[in-house]
């Protein structure tokens, strides 16, 4: 029962670009959004379909290192490349923002190569205040009156509340499903999880809350290891290949709790909205204040939260990949490190490409890693 649930979760990210145009034909609008900072309550309060833009393929990416610098990360490569080569072609706007200088280099070229009728980028604050919530409110005013001039859409106030409470709803599912990897012995591993997580990106909303809440009725009495498994925390680049968790586990390890854009940082908190509260600023703030990338400062904030996830997780240890000139994240591993030396936790260091290669390097540095865990124990 279970592993037919999961099944279906991995089928529909598999599906996606057919997913997409299946909706396309049937009438509805669809827009491509790129990172966690889109507020996709306004895309479904008028009736278009959020997707979010990931890489994929075979990890070659001619099309798109003709038209990048060679130090643009291999995440940003694959998203163009894939726009290149048609995936993409369903859509019918793209949404990006300034969360790193990769993916206004993406939406550069997209907007100037890519066909695709709608295009523009949200300007993101890189701190919380009660003047860069205002800001980031004003602009997505801005971006729901372009959709509605756009596609001949009314987005009201109540249809954005509604929204908000459909992804509300699926948040605190996905919160649940991560509650229960707390135990002794989580009922789902790291890599189902996160095919349980990039499935939400494919779904329509209400269809994806129905299918997790079927999950969630399954899963008790699951038990997918033993109590001798090193308990982890994942944190990093752009992550959404479950084949890259699943390495690392079955060398004798379970991810316990991640904090990436693809996993916790992308639902962990809720839109508090109450019955007069302005449904734009309700959104504005939480996409503001969810947990924070190395983005954003102060980092203490960032600090604070990892190491209380750290506590009530229970790690033993700590994963931190960035993928190759990755300049957000790779140059934020000395505040990574000491976050968790003030809490006595190893942390790995491991450069990767966005596309899962050199997986025998990988193994061979986590099966060391596991090692000194092991000698820890001892």
């Amino acid at each position: 029962m279970v592993e037919t649930t999961l099944q279906q979760f991995q089928e529909a990210f598999k599906n996606r670009y057919a997913l997409g145009r299946e909706l396309k034909a049937a009438g509805q609008r669809v827009i491509g959004w790129v990172c966690a900072w889109i507020p996709e309550e306004v895309f479904h309060a008028g009736g278009v379909f959020p997707m979010r833009v990931l890489g994929g393929g075979t990890g070659e990416t001619p099309q798109a290192d003709a038209h990048l610098y060679s130090n643009n990360c291999t995440f940003v490569r694959s998203c163009l490349e894939e726009a290149f080569r048609g995936n993409w072609d369903f859509l019918d706007g793209l949404v990006a923002c300034n969360s790193c200088d990769h993916v206004r280099r993406l939406y550069d070229s997209w907007h100037q190569y890519i066909k695709t009728d709608y295009k523009t980028a949200l300007g993101i604050p890189c701190k919380v205040t009660p003047t860069t919530i205002n800001f980031f409110a004003k602009d997505i005013v801005l971006l729901q009156k372009e959709l509605e001039e756009t596609f001949g859409v009314s987005i009201t106030g109540e249809a954005l509340r509604r929204s908000i409470e459909v992804y509300n709803h699926g948040r605190a599912l996905l919160k649940q499903l991560y509650a229960l990897r707390r135990s002794d012995f989580p009922p789902i591993t790291g890599a189902e999880t996160m095919e349980v997580v990039r499935a939400s990106w494919a779904l329509p909303r209400e269809e994806y809350n129905d299918l997790l809440e079927k999950l969630l009725r399954e899963l008790p009495g699951r038990k997918v290891t033993d109590e001798d498994a090193f308990r982890l925390m994942i944190l990093g680049s752009e992550l959404d290949d479950p084949d890259y968790i699943y390495a690392i586990e079955e060398l004798g390890g379970i991810v316990v709790i991640d904090d990436l854009c693809c996993g916790s940082r992308n639902f962990w908190n809720q839109v508090e909205l109450e019955d007069d509260k302005d449904p734009i600023q309700a959104l504005a703030r939480r996409y503001l204040e969810r947990p924070f990338c190395p983005r954003m400062h102060p980092s203490s904030t960032r600090v604070d939260h990892l190491q209380q996830l750290a506590r009530d997780y229970r790690i033993d240890g700590v994963i931190f990949e960035s993928i190759k000139f990755c300049d957000s994240h790779a140059g934020t591993f000395p505040v990574i490190k000491m976050c968790f030396d003030e809490l006595d936790l190893p942390v790995l260091n491991l450069e990767r490409e966005y596309i899962m290669t050199g997986a025998g390097q990988m193994k061979t540095r986590v099966g060391a890693f596991f090692e000194s865990l092991e000698g820890r124990r001892v």
